[in-house]
């Protein structure tokens, strides 16, 4: 059965306190986590330490957020697709696997995509929202956490990677 978002919202909120606790933050060695892609394979996700940075988004097909995202997800893995990998995360709530490969055949996302629909990496990260994004650097560190449409995606890959 899937969840109407504001579903999602109240679960995430009653929830949030333990999942937020667990949260890792910046400076923290990122959680290693395998999630299966839209064909069941697995994938670990952000693990490339000592060899390339890794950006994560947590979405949803139905995410409004994740769409105005977009833009600037699309500006950093053509910047810096030659260095840092890009995992995409669907949170799996009101989105069947068919409906994500859909999605994902027509808009083309710029990173590889994972279906959580156990819920693991969402709790290792500790993501309370869609448009989570999580940077990673070489050395296996949170490097960044932001949420929501307004994030510069491209500038804090400057700075975490270089130009």
């Amino acid at each position: 059965m899937l969840l109407k978002p504001e579903l999602l919202l109240a679960t995430l909120l009653f929830c949030g306190g333990r999942l937020a606790a667990q949260a890792p933050t910046v400076g923290q060695p990122a959680p290693a986590v395998t999630v299966a892609d839209l064909d069941g394979k697995p994938v670990r996700v952000g693990l490339s330490t000592g060899k390339r940075a890794a950006v994560v988004e947590f979405w949803a097909t139905w995410c409004e957020l994740c769409r105005a995202l977009l833009p600037s997800m699309r500006t950093a893995q053509h910047q810096y697709g030659d260095r840092v990998d890009f995992y995409g995360v669907n949170v799996t709530v009101n989105d069947s696997r068919e409906h994500v490969r859909r999605y994902v055949t027509q808009n083309h996302p710029p990173f590889v995509t994972v279906y959580d629909d156990r819920g693991v990496a969402v709790r290792a990260f500790g993501a309370l929202a869609t448009s989570h994004v999580v940077i990673i650097d070489r050395s296996g560190r949170i490097a960044y956490i932001g949420d929501g449409a307004d994030q510069n995606i491209p500038a804090e890959l400057a700075r975490i990677v270089g130009k």
